[in-house]
Order: structure tokens, then sequence, then C-alpha cells
């Protein structure tokens, strides 16, 4: 039991190392290119520091989201469904967040408004995501394309209604947003971080971390999301049923996705604005491969990420370093993961191709 005890130790520790020298990797490529740039090569390695040292607050702001983003990705790779279509279902739940909040008594007790928003955020999310699930399940529709053409449906959705049914006569003919919503639905900021956008979303974020990596780790239904991902085959010998699978792993993620909607209506903008989504459902993708699909994993790269993003905001405020550098290191690490990927796969093949030849001798 001790060996087996501490091979998984080792091999938790020897992943750990790996992420981390994609960061690494990701971070020398990044300073590179800011020095050929003609920029101060280490701008955003200070970036990063300050923002998880000086301004956790903002780090935890944007740490948020995308930590959130990662875990609905996260939950749907684990049964190899590749759900891009985040960014709409958070789109989704924010609308479904906002009409409910606008319309609650300002009477209504506080924790009670809250529940109410986000279940609604939850099932807009989860609804949304179920039809893409179902494409899939039942006419074999690719759900990377129709999760990603979904988006753009949300999205002008969201116009339509920020300039229309939930327009807000008083904004103004320059701003699209819904009205101002009831103080008894904004979700708390963190009190030691006042006045920032700092909010017990964060909290949120952390709960819903520990319900899936128990989910994972701990229940028959964590297994059957994993043999259905590895072997859809085997899972549905064995007594599985891989199209629930999918249409439960789908609506999760969907009901996660709907958390970041109503996370962003209800403790950072306090309305419903067009277009407030900075593709966070895109960065999830990232999140959540930095941490090898593990959701215990995706907390911190949520964190990386959150003081990468905000790092690159105070630079660009300090430095005539632009912020676009931040995606820039993004898409570094994306194509660093990407890599670590791809060339086991395509050293299989070559392997494949090489004992074909020798046999063919």
């Amino acid at each position: 039991m001790k060996n087996k005890d501490n091979n998984r130790i080792l091999s938790a520790v020897g992943v750990v190392g790996k992420q981390v020298g994609l960061i690494v990797i990701a971070l020398i490529l990044a300073t590179i290119f800011l020095a050929v740039s003609g920029y101060e090569p280490l701008a955003i390695v200070n970036g990063i520091f300050e923002g998880l040292t000086l301004d956790i607050a903002g780090t935890i702001r944007w740490a948020t989201p995308l930590i959130l983003a990662g875990l609905a990705i996260c939950v749907t790779y684990k049964a190899e469904v590749f759900n891009l279509g985040v960014d709409g279902q958070l789109y989704m739940g924010a609308a479904a967040a906002t009409a409910v909040a606008v319309n609650i008594p300002k009477s209504m007790n506080h924790v009670a408004a809250l529940v109410l928003v986000f279940l609604a955020a939850m099932a807009a999310g989860a609804l949304f995501a179920m039809i893409p699930a179902l494409m899939k399940v039942y006419l074999n529709t690719n759900e990377v394309v129709s999760t990603l053409l979904l988006n753009f449906i949300a999205a002008l959705y969201v116009e339509y209604l920020v300039t229309g049914p939930l327009r807000d006569p008083e904004a103004g003919t320059n701003l699209n947003a819904s009205a101002i919503l009831n103080e008894n639905t904004w979700l708390p900021r963190i009190s030691y971080f006042e006045p920032s956008s700092a909010n017990i979303g964060f909290y949120i974020a952390i709960i819903v971390m520990l319900v899936l990596a128990f989910v994972f780790f701990r229940t028959a239904f964590g297994h059957e999301i994993k043999v259905v991902g590895s072997n859809p085959v085997l899972a549905k010998y064995s007594g599985m049923k891989p199209k629930k699978t999918i249409l439960q792993v789908m609506a999760m993620s969907g009901a996660i996705a709907g958390i970041v909607g109503a996370v962003e209506v209800t403790a950072v903008q306090h309305r419903l604005l067009a277009g407030f989504n900075p593709d966070f459902g895109f960065d999830g993708i990232v999140v959540s491969l930095l941490a090898n699909n593990n959701p215990i994993g995706v907390l911190f790269s949520g964190i990386f990420f959150g003081a990468l993003k905000n790092g690159g905001i105070n630079m660009e405020r300090i430095t005539d370093v632009p912020s676009a550098v931040t995606d820039i290191v993004t898409a570094i690490i994306f194509i660093t993961i990407s890599a670590k990927f791809v060339l086991p796969r395509l050293k299989r093949k070559a392997a494949g191709k090489k004992q074909a030849s020798e046999g063919g001798k």
C-alpha cells in the first residue's frame, strides 16, 4: 500500500512539474518576444508577480470566472466531449439571472433572492447546453461545430434583450444595458478587498471545484465519466449508458457556465451589458488543459491566468506594453500544451509506420 501511495504522489508531482515547465517555457518565449519587439522583456513576469502580491483583489476578480469556465470545460473533457459553447451558455445564464433579478421584490431576503437568481442562471446554461448535447446523441452532430455556432446566437440574443425587452430607458443612447439590478440580488464583495470587484464568487468557484473533485474521484458516476471518455464501446458493454452520460456532463457544464454569467451580472456589472464577456469560455479551455483536466488543478491554473490577465491590465496602465501581450502569452501556453498532446501521438504514429515497414521487409 505504501508503495502504491508513493507512486501516486510521485505521479502527481511529475504532472505538476510538467505543467510548471510549460508555464516557464511560455514565459521565456513571451520574454523573448517582448525583447525582440522593443518592450521591457520582464514586463509580463513583473505584471504576474504584482498581481499575486500587490493587487490580489484584481487577480481574484479575473480568476473567479476563469476557474468556473475551466471547471465547465473540465467536466465535458473528462468524457471526451468538447464543449466550445461555454461563452454562449454563460451569456444565457447572465440573461436569465438578469430577467429574474430585475423582477424580484426589493423586500425579498438577500440570500433567497440570490438563490433564485443563480438557480435561474444554472437552469438557462444547462438547457442551452442540452441543444448541442441532444444533437450529438440523436443526430450524431459534431459538438465542436454546434457549440461554437451557438455562441453567436447567445451573444446576439443578449444584444437583442438589452436593446429591447430588458433595455434600461435611462441608460442613454450610447449604452445598451438592462436596468441596475435590485441590491438584494447583488453578490457581496469580499470585504477585505473593498472597494475592489473581488467578490464571493471566488468562494463559489472553490465550492464547485470541491464538488467536482468529489464526483470525479469518489463516486461511481465519476468513474463512469472516465470510462465513457476513454472507451465508449467498453462502457456500453459494461452496462453503462454513454449517451446518458454525455447529456449529464453537458448539463453540468452548462450549469457551471451559467454560474459564471450570474456572478458577472450580480457581482461585477450589476446589470446586463451587451458584449460583457471577454471570451471567458475560450480562456477556460487553456485553464483546463493546463490543469490536465483536473478540477483541483483548475483552481491553481485559474489563479495563474487571473494574475496574468490582471497583470496585463496593470502593465498597460503603467508602461507602454499593451495588454494584448497577455493574449500572446496565453496563445504560447496553448501551443506548448497542444505540443504536449500532439508530439506523443506523432511519435506513436511514426513508430507504427516504422514497425509496418520493418514487417514488410
